[in-house]
C-alpha cells in the first residue's frame, strides 16, 4: 500500500469516528430531551389539573399532610401554588409573563390553607391569629370582610358634650397615646382644622337627658373608697395603678368626666350608654355621689396641670356640617354607635384579596414593593404613609397603634385567605362554634342586663376576663352555691387577679340565672352521683397526700393557690364532676386546666369523697 493509500485510509478513519461521535451525542441528546410520562391529577370541582407528580413523589411529601389532604382530592397548586399545566421546573415554579403567578410563599400557603379552613378558630395558627386581629383591631368597622364581625369596643358617641369637655377631644383626636397608652383607638393624621369641625359636629348629637344630682347628702371620697372595693371595679378598670386593662383607665377620670354624667352613669348606665359592656349595677343614689367624691378627690394629675389644657377653647358650631361629612369619610360611625346605629363600611371590601397580585396594587411610594400579598397588608397595616402619594393624595388608613410584625403579617394572610369564589361546600371546614343566642324572656333580660357575655364565654363566645368558660357549669357547680355565688362573689382562684364584680342581683334574680346556668348548660360525659362507702374519705386523704394534690390547689387550710381552692368544694361541686374529673382528667375540665393524671375507678371514688369532706375554714362542721 503506497503512502498516498494509508493517508487516504486515516482521513476516512477519522471522519467515521466524528460521525460517530455526532450521532451518539444525537442519540444521547434525543434521550436526554425525550418527553417524559407525564402524570397528572384532575380535580374538576376545584377546577385543577396538575402534572406536579410528574416529577415530584408524593410519598416523599414532608409530615402527614397528604394523609389528611390525598393528591387525588386536593391536587398541589391549591396548596403551593406555582403551574400545574407546566411540563419543565421553570416553567412550574417561577413566574413568567405568560404564566399566572410562581410557587407560594409560606406566607401564600398560610393563606391558602384558610382558604378551606373558615373560622376564628381555624388549625392553622397565622390564620387565626389574623382573623381575631382583624376583629380586635376594628378592621372590619370601615371594611367588609367575610367572616369577620363589626367591632363593638368603642363606645357610644351620644351625648358626648354632656361626658368631656372639647378640650379633652381636641387632645385625644390629636394623639389617643398622649392620654391612654394602652388605647385601641388608631390615629388619623388630622389636621387642626379637621379636629375642630368634628368636635363641632359631635357636640350636636343629643344623649339621653341628665338627671339632676341631689344636692343631700354630698357624696363622701371615703366611703367612695370602700364602695369600689366592695363592687370589685378593679377586675375591668386600672385606677391608681392596679386594676384590669377591659375596661377604660380611670387614672384621670375625676377631671376628664363631668360629676353630673359620671353621676348618671353609675345609678343608670344602660339608659346612657344602651350598648356597653359595663353591667347595670343598679347603685345606690348615695353610692353613685360618693364614688363621684373619690373620683374627684383621687383620679387627678399628680401635678394638676390636665393633659389636655393646652387644647381649651369654644366649640364653632358653624363647622358642625363639614364636621358630619368627615365623619362619614373617615368611616367613624363604622365602630362607634351614633343614636344606636352603625354606619356602613366607608372603605373597599376586602373579601377577594386571595384572589390579587401585587402588581395589581397600589405600590407604596417609598422603599421596596412587597413580594406577595401577605406582604402588602403587613406594611400598609404598619406604614400606611408609605401610600401617600405627596402633594397628589394622602392615605385615609389610620396608623394603628403597637402593631407587631407578626400580627400584621397575620393580618395579611388572614385578608388573603379570602377569595370571591369559595372551595365547594365539601372541602370546607367551619372552625368556629354556632353563636351564643340568649334566651328571650326574663333569663335574656338578665343576661343582658348583667352583661354576662362580656366576661364569660359560652360555647366559645364572649369575653375572656372570666378565664373559665360556662360551658358545663351546670355540671360542676351546686345550683345553691351559684345563687349565692351570684349576690355576693367569693374567691375560689386565689392565683387570678380578676374577680367577679358585685352585680347588686336580688335573690329572685340569682336563683332565676343559677336555674338557667346548671340546667342548661350540662355535661353528658359525667354521670349520676357516686355511692360512697365507709373508708373512703380516710383512704381519700392518702390518695390526696400521694398524688400530690396540694402542689396546686389549697385544702384543709394547707397548700399552694395554683388551681381552685377546695376548702369548701362539699358545698360548692358535684360529687359526679367530681369523680368524673379524677377519671377522666381534663377532658371534663374547662380548656384542660388539669394535669393528665387518671384514677381507677375505686381511687377516684374515695379521692372524692375526701375532697368532698373539706368544709369552709371556721364553718361548723356537718355530721
Amino acid at each position: 500500500m503506497t503512502p498516498r493509500d494509508d493517508r487516504w485510509l486515516h482521513a476516512v478513519f477519522a471522519a467515521a469516528s466524528v460521525a460517530i461521535v455526532v450521532l451518539v451525542g444525537i442519540a444521547v441528546a434525543r434521550e436526554v430531551h425525550r418527553p417524559l410520562t407525564i402524570d397528572q391529577r384532575l380535580v374538576p370541582a376545584l377546577g385543577v389539573v396538575d402534572r406536579c407528580v410528574t416529577c415530584h413523589d408524593e410519598a416523599k411529601h414532608p409530615g402527614a399532610m397528604l394523609d389528611r389532604h390525598p393528591v387525588e382530592r386536593f391536587g398541589c397548586t391549591p396548596c403551593h401554588g406555582g403551574q400545574g399545566l407546566a411540563t419543565s421546573a421553570n416553567a412550574a415554579h417561577n413566574a413568567a409573563p405568560d404564566w399566572e403567578r410562581p410557587l407560594f410563599s409560606k406566607a401564600e400557603r398560610d393563606a391558602a390553607c384558610g382558604a378551606c379552613h373558615l373560622g376564628t378558630n381555624a388549625p392553622i395558627a397565622t390564620v387565626a391569629t389574623g382573623r381575631k386581629a382583624l376583629f380586635d383591631r376594628g378592621c372590619s368597622g370601615c371594611h367588609t370582610i367575610p367572616g369577620i364581625a363589626p367591632p363593638d369596643h368603642a363606645p357610644e358617641l351620644d351625648g358626648l358634650r354632656d361626658k368631656v369637655a372639647p378640650a379633652w377631644v381636641r387632645a385625644w383626636l390629636t394623639d389617643p397615646a398622649q392620654l391612654d397608652a394602652q388605647h385601641k383607638m388608631p390615629t388619623f393624621r388630622l389636621t387642626k382644622p379637621e379636629i375642630e369641625a368634628l368636635l363641632a359636629y359631635l357636640w350636636t348629637l343629643p344623649g339621653a337627658p341628665l338627671l339632676p344630682v341631689p344636692a343631700e347628702p354630698q357624696g363622701d371620697a371615703d366611703r367612695g373608697k370602700s364602695t369600689l372595693a366592695r363592687l370589685r371595679c378593679a377586675t375591668c378598670h386600672k385606677f391608681e395603678d392596679r386594676g384590669g386593662d377591659f375596661a377604660p383607665d380611670l387614672g384621670l377620670a375625676g377631671v376628664k368626666v363631668q360629676p353630673a354624667w359620671l353621676w348618671n352613669y353609675l345609678t343608670d348606665t344602660h339608659r346612657l350608654r344602651p350598648h356597653t359592656r359595663m353591667p347595670g349595677f343598679r347603685l345606690a343614689p348615695q353610692d353613685a355621689a360618693d364614688i363621684a367624691a373619690y373620683a374627684a378627690e383621687q383620679w387627678v394629675p399628680d401635678t394638676g396641670v390636665l393633659p389636655w389644657q393646652k387644647f381649651d377653647g369654644d366649640v364653632e358650631p358653624a363647622l358642625a356640617p363639614k364636621g358630619q361629612q368627615l365623619f362619614v369619610d373617615l368611616g367613624c360611625g363604622g365602630c362607634h354607635l351614633v343614636a344606636g346605629k352603625r354606619a356602613p363600611p366607608s372603605a373597599p371590601a376586602l373579601d377577594r384579596l386571595g384572589d390579587r397580585h401585587v402588581a395589581d396594587l397600589p405600590l407604596p411610594a417609598r422603599g421596596r414593593p412587597p413580594a406577595d400579598v401577605p406582604a402588602w397588608v403587613a406594611q400598609k397595616v404598619q406604614q400606611p404613609t408609605a401610600f401617600d402619594v405627596p402633594s397628589v393624595q394622602r392615605a385615609r388608613m389610620p396608623t394603628f397603634p403597637n402593631v407587631r410584625a407578626d400580627e400584621a403579617l397575620a393580618l395579611g394572610i388572614a385578608l388573603a385567605s379570602v377569595h370571591a369564589a369559595s372551595p365547594p361546600e365539601t372541602w370546607l371546614r367551619r372552625h368556629e362554634t354556632a353563636p351564643f343566642v340568649p334566651p328571650p324572656g326574663e333569663t335574656g333580660q338578665l343576661v343582658a342586663r348583667f352583661r354576662c357575655l362580656s366576661c364569660h364565654r359560652f360555647g366559645g363566645q364572649g369575653g375572656d376576663v372570666s378565664r373559665v368558660p360556662l360551658d358545663n357549669v351546670g355540671a360542676r357547680l351546686r345550683q345553691s352555691w351559684l345563687e349565692g355565688f351570684l349576690r355576693v362573689p367569693v374567691t375560689v382562684r386565689m392565683d387570678q387577679p380578676e374577680r367577679m364584680p358585685v352585680l347588686g342581683m336580688t335573690e329572685a334574680e340569682a336563683r332565676h340565672l343559677a336555674g338557667w346556668l346548671t340546667t342548661v348548660f350540662g355535661d353528658e360525659r359525667i354521670g349520676p352521683a357516686p355511692a360512697f362507702i365507709p373508708g373512703d374519705v380516710e383512704r381519700g386523704k392518702s390518695l390526696y397526700v400521694q398524688h400530690q394534690c396540694g402542689a396546686c390547689h389549697v385544702g384543709d387550710g394547707a397548700g399552694t393557690m395554683k388551681g381552685p381552692t377546695l376548702d369548701g368544694a362539699r358545698d360548692r361541686l358535684e360529687p359526679a364532676y367530681v369523680v368524673a374529673l379524677l377519671q377522666l382528667g381534663p377532658d371534663v375540665v374547662p380548656e384542660r386546666r388539669h394535669p393528665e393524671q387518671r384514677l381507677l375507678p375505686d381511687d377516684a371514688r374515695a379521692l372524692a369523697a375526701y375532697v368532698l369532706s373539706l368544709p369552709v375554714l371556721g364553718a361548723v362542721p356537718v355530721p
